[in-house]
């Protein structure tokens, strides 16, 4: 675990400097064509003329008409071929279009024309930096530094233009130089701290972090990456002694507790790293997504003890605490909660993420799952009604706020989200069967049987062997009577998939006593019963009426009492207990 590096900025000069890094140079000589040209004296009409020029040539490369400046900047320069700030501008022009050459040409006239123009130094050091001219860049910073020696930033570029060639002892040695005139500062030592890692000198590595724990010794952070180096090389017991220092100083460093609890447990001191951890939750400086991922990544691990659930609630109680309203805890502790089968918990935090953050299709799914298995309706379709304004695209949302709808008996409300639905279904045949199957539902519930028995046929055009739809479609037709060889067909491929499902056997059973079949229906509303069916009054009580309708009266009486007890049965339960009869007039409403 870290314990936290500070990130060296080296200072930086502006857009120039800004494309690469680069370093400074000594003793510049003039090649031929830079070779100093003399003064021109121009006349009061021609530096009319030049300054007219130089000024629509800026003009026009500030309104994006390159073409037009170059053009104007070089009648400048025929005007006053001595012109240093002629030659500049035109390189920066050059040096944007990557025409490195020209660009290399001109400044290198700028600079012999004025030799100690900072900015024309620090172009012309720019420029050999992206020809890959790393040596001739740096000696332009070299005399940057004997110009401006109070410049430390020229140091820094200078240095970092030989390390980008792995030229790192003299890399070293500029920041050396810088050390011996400034004494030690931390920017200097961590960067030669890194040098000397990316040497292979390990030791001196060392001795740069501990220079500054000498100098700093109660910077924490100093301690931190001193522990970082040891724990890179396996020295685990230093990297502690170094964790400890820091406590010293730092008793509540959050980041020395996650790396002390990794220790620990790594030496199965299972209490102390539960001790540190806790620690490091409580500390209000470390952000709650790197408390998150880090427990995460624990919980995955595959070599890690398996936590107590008291133990991780007590982490996840830390995270609301010090985090509170933070969408990702209260994310994971609904998911925590739902894997442990709270699900009042879990939509609670769902709900107290909602509130900070709607955008998350999956938060409103998985919340409106949760109210389907606690069988909450009303707030099913709450929430699936509002869920819809921000993603009324999303299908499972109308199948939700359908189903919440059917379950109150609001039928029409059911239909219409549906039917809204399957605008957005497309090509997803999983999602067509099972917008038809609850569209079927609800339209046979509505009373428009027609319409259901359509969207029934419909699904079993995509999958004949749907066996909810087989049985419902089979069982309604059986209660009114109608298309009863049809209703057997289906009932029977029913329980040719199921074979134990008492449902489905009892849909069969009462479709063949619709057909007057009613040995048949008796032997296979006996295996319902004998697959569970027996706790269910409207199997029992269908049991009974098979019964009746054998001539087997007394037992039949027997069976529709235990479906008075168990409760639920048919609205003529009652009576049949009372008559011992089946009322013949509601015959077909069985």
């Amino acid at each position: 675990m870290k314990a936290g590096r500070k990130l060296l900025l080296a200072m930086m000069l502006g857009t120039s400097i800004m494309c690469g890094i680069p370093s400074h140079a000594k003793n510049l000589k003039s090649t031929k064509k830079d070779k100093l040209q003399k003064e021109v004296k121009l006349t009061e009409e021609q530096k009319l003329k030049f300054d007219f020029a130089f000024a629509e040539a800026t003009k026009a490369i500030l309104l994006g008409e390159i073409e037009k400046g170059i053009s104007l900047y070089h009648s400048c320069l025929k005007l006053d071929p001595t012109s240093a700030v002629v030659r500049y501008e035109l390189a920066n022009i050059y040096l944007s279009k990557e025409n490195y050459n020209s660009a290399l040409e001109l400044s290198r006239g700028a600079v012999a024309q004025q030799p100690r123009n900072l900015w024309y130094q620090i172009q012309l050091a720019n420029i050999y930096q992206k020809k890959g001219m790393i040596d001739h860049a740096c000696k332009v910073y070299e005399e940057l530094i004997e110009m401006y020696p109070d410049r430390n930033d020229f140091f820094y570029l200078q240095a970092a233009l030989y390390a980008s060639v792995e030229k790192f002892e003299e890399a070293v040695e500029v920041y050396d130089r810088l050390e011996k005139k400034e004494g030690i500062q931390e920017g200097v030592s961590l960067e030669k701290e890194r040098l000397f890692i990316q040497m292979g000198d390990k030791k001196s590595a060392y001795a740069e972090i501990q220079k500054l724990i000498k100098k700093f010794p109660y910077r924490a952070d100093f301690y931190g990456m001193l522990a970082d180096l040891y724990l890179a090389d396996n020295e685990e017991e230093k990297a502690f002694k170094q964790y400890q220092e820091i406590l010293k100083i730092d008793p509540d460093n959050g980041l020395v507790h996650f790396y002390l609890a990794d220790f620990y447990r790594k030496k199965g001191e299972t209490e102390k790293a539960n001790e540190s951890l806790a620690k490091a939750f409580a500390q209000e400086e470390i952000q709650a997504d790197q408390k998150i991922q880090y427990l995460i990544a624990m919980l995955m691990a595959p070599d890690q003890p398996e936590l107590s659930d008291d133990y991780l609630k007590s982490l996840l109680d830390t995270l609301v605490d010090i985090h509170p309203g933070h969408v990702r805890v209260h994310a994971l502790y609904a998911d925590f909660l739902r894997k442990r089968k709270d699900n009042e918990g879990a939509k609670y935090h769902l709900e107290r993420v909602l509130e900070d953050d709607k955008s998350n299709y999956v938060v409103w799914e998985e919340l409106l799952l949760i109210h389907n298995e606690l069988l909450d309706f009303e707030g099913m379709l709450k929430v699936s009604s509002e869920a819809l304004t921000y993603f009324p695209s999303q299908p499972l949302l109308y199948i939700f706020k359908g189903v919440a709808a059917a379950q109150k008996n609001d039928f029409k409300t059911a239909i219409n989200a549906f039917e809204n639905g399957m605008i957005y279904v497309g090509d997803n045949i999983r999602l067509k069967i099972q917008f038809r199957t609850y569209m079927g539902d609800a339209y046979y519930q509505k009373g428009d049987a027609e319409k259901a028995f359509k969207s029934y046929d419909e699904v079993l055009l995509y999958e004949p062997n749907n066996v909810i739809v087989l049985n419902n479609y089979s069982y309604y037709l059986s209660v009114r009577g109608e298309q009863l060889e049809k209703a057997k067909e289906m009932s029977s491929k029913c329980i040719e998939l199921e074979a134990e499902n008492p449902t489905y056997l009892d849909t069969h059973a009462w479709v063949l006593y619709r057909l007057g079949e009613y040995k048949e229906a008796r032997t296979t509303m006996e295996k319902a019963l004998q697959f569970g069916g027996d706790d269910s009054a409207v199997q029992v009580e269908h049991y009974g009426d098979i019964l009746y309708r054998l001539g087997e009266g007394e037992k039949a009486l027997e069976e529709w009492k235990k479906a008075l007890e168990l409760g639920e049965g048919s609205e003529y339960l009652a009576e049949k207990v009372k008559t011992g009869t089946i009322p013949e007039e509601k015959k077909d409403e069985e």
